[in-house]
């Protein structure tokens, strides 16, 4: 029993040193250079059969004992012989089973150092159409499903690593350090490492550089009926640059945003509900995007999005920057389609939202950025690439104390000294204590706030212009001591604010603390300097507590001590300290004028009067009478 025992260790132990002979035999018979030329052959013609297009490669080496095979040196050429696509390695783990029915079947692959060179020019075909032009081919060649004829190159990949892309698509250049691929439990994953583009575009004036950097891309993607596909971003970049100072350098009262001068940075998640032919459904379930420099700062972004050919319907969508949220029912994009012959346009449906002004400061207004009163907003949009319009605009505070409604549009979106800004206000009405409460969110000097209170309720119809430099307003003031009606510019170039006034009936008296002084019907017209330089200057001469600038008005009836007055002519000039003044009473044979100054509108009732005649006025009627007849003969 014992010889028979070692008689069959014995014969096992021949049998693993044959075994071992023999797999040695086979490993150096597979690395030699004649099967390594045949491998390579072989791969050429798999991958020459796959591509539709020659194909070199530098070696191949096979590895039977971990049933896995590298290849390097891999070629590829377009038609005009240049090299289109160049791999510097790829190592595949291959199934035993598939090599010896003479198929490459991959299951797991690693890529080193790809390198493309895809060319469009803009009046012949790309240098791989003729790749596109065979596949389409080969598809229509394609034999039936019951055919017995195989294809030697199969995958079946489970795991995949490929480590650095560089594309070059004419002049632009993109690239990534690693990508993975992964398929397990019935779920497809890829995740791309930091994939980077760089590409330029020229403007009217410069030309300005941009950058993207994808930071961490993930997309997973079930099988059939296993969950919804995802994407996944997070980290994401895109830079603009022009080697130019932002728009606002030098301005600091200037809002930062310039789309010349991006950085953002993003997080996005996308599920994928489904891919058609010509139509996409997502749901952006989260979102946030920060632009440190300029001031943008959505925290939160949330929409489903149907995608049909040229159509991009958003539902259900959530914009939140801060303290402010706005709500999207439904907004329709309208992409450009040459076929066509149709524009950019879009539409939204009422946007409903809680407003706080301070959010959009820094990019947009920074006078803004104390604004903390929270606004409640509605409005509705539509446009296409040159501008757009508002309608049912309303804008109310919490406690109603504020309400507008109105309209607006935007025009010559495309040239900045063109840009047209239009508001009309239908209705405006500002209740006690919301005036004060909304001057007081601005850091500016404030003039003649005892007047602002006194006027009590206020009701407003108008409208305004912002332009190039320069914002027009005009409209109806209705208050508690009589109703205004204006118009005035502010010319941004010359820095002055230049206008007039007209009211029938205003109660001077008492928005000015002069109890003698009754209402007033007049048309007055004025022009203030606000020039900081200029303003400046004056400051630190005399220091002062009034505007620099100049009034005329027109009195038709005044009332003074409860004498109607009529035909006045009153002049006020303010150097910033000191406002000097003529009011001059006409006359038959002598005008009464009385001269006055002050230097605090807060302080009116401590104004100095002088009172002086002018003789002579009835000499001056004769001579113009005197004219006239002349003319007339």
């Amino acid at each position: 029993m014992k010889k028979f025992s070692k008689g069959i260790r014995l014969a096992l132990k021949i049998m693993a040193a044959i075994i071992a002979i023999l797999v040695l035999a086979t490993v150096i018979v597979a690395n030699s250079s004649y099967v390594q030329n045949k491998l390579a052959g072989m791969v050429t013609d798999a991958l020459s059969k796959k591509l539709n297009a020659e194909v070199q490669i530098d070696r191949v080496t096979l590895n039977l004992i971990g049933m896995s095979a590298n290849i390097e040196g891999i070629k590829l050429k377009d038609q005009q012989q240049r090299d289109m696509l160049k791999v510097k390695r790829v190592w595949g783990h291959l199934r035993a089973l598939a090599l010896l029915r003479g198929e490459i079947l991959l299951r797991k692959c690693e890529v080193d150092s790809i390198s493309a060179l895809l060319i469009k020019p803009k009046d012949g075909p790309a240098n791989y159409q003729f790749l596109l032009d065979a596949n389409k081919k080969d598809k229509k060649d394609k034999q039936p499903k019951d055919s017995t004829k195989r294809s030697a190159f199969k995958f079946d990949l489970k795991d995949a690593v490929v480590k650095g892309l560089h594309v070059k698509y004419n002049d632009d250049d993109y690239e990534f350090a690693q990508a993975y691929y992964n398929h397990w439990r019935g779920k497809h994953t890829i995740t791309v490492h930091h994939f980077k583009a760089d590409w330029e575009k020229q403007t009217k004036k410069t030309l300005v550089k941009w950058h993207l950097d994808s930071g961490t891309l993930t997309v997973s993607i079930p099988e059939k009926d296993k969950g919804k596909a995802r994407i996944d971003i997070k980290g994401l970049e895109l830079k603009s640059d022009c080697d130019l100072p932002r728009r606002n350098f030098g301005k600091p009262h200037h809002g930062a945003f310039d789309d010349r001068h991006f950085n953002l940075q993003a997080d996005l998640g996308i599920d994928i509900l489904h891919i058609g032919k010509d139509s996409i459904r997502l749901d952006l379930t989260n979102g946030c995007v920060k632009d440190t420099i300029a001031g943008i700062d959505l925290t939160e972004l949330k929409s489903d999005i149907t995608i049909n050919g040229k159509h991009m319907t958003f539902t259900n969508a959530v914009v939140q920057q801060v303290t402010t949220r706005l709500d999207i029912p439904r907004a329709d994009f309208y992409l450009p389609d040459k076929e066509k012959g149709t524009s950019l346009s879009y539409n939204a449906d009422t946007i409903k939202g809680r407003v706080m002004l301070k959010d959009i400061s820094q990019p947009f207004a920074r006078v803004l950025h104390k604004f903390s009163i929270p606004l409640n907003l509605s409005v509705s949009i539509n446009g296409n690439g040159d501008g757009m319009t508002f309608k049912d605009i309303h804008v109310n505070t919490d406690d109603k104390k504020l309400d507008i409604k109105a309209m607006g549009m935007l025009r010559n979106l495309k040239e900045a000294r063109k840009l047209a800004l239009h508001f009309e206000v239908y209705q405006m009405v500002a209740k006690p204590g919301i005036k004060h409460k909304i001057i007081n969110q601005f850091t500016v000097k404030k003039y003649m706030m005892n007047q602002i209170f006194a006027m009590g309720l206020v009701r407003y119809a108008g409208s305004f212009n912002i332009l190039w430099k320069k914002q027009q307003f005009r409209g109806l003031l209705k208050t508690e001591k009589g109703d205004v009606d204006f118009n005035f510019e502010l010319d941004g170039v010359n820095k002055y604010i230049t206008g007039n006034v007209s009211t029938d009936s205003l109660k001077l008296g008492e928005l000015f603390q002069l109890e003698k002084l009754g209402n007033i019907d007049c048309t007055a017209s004025f022009k203030v300097d606000i020039s900081k330089s200029r303003t400046g200057v004056m400051r630190k001469q005399k220091g002062g507590k009034l505007p620099m600038g100049q009034v005329k008005a027109d009195i038709r009836k005044i009332s003074y001590r409860n004498i109607n007055m009529k035909n006045i002519i009153a002049d006020i000039e303010s150097d910033g300290a000191i406002a000097n003044g003529d009011v001059t009473l006409k006359g038959s044979l002598t005008d009464l004028i009385l001269q006055f100054s002050f230097t605090n509108t807060d302080e009116m009732s401590k104004m100095k009067v002088k009172p002086r005649l002018r003789f002579g006025h009835n000499d001056d009627k004769k001579e113009k009478k005197k004219k006239k007849k002349t003319n007339i003969l």
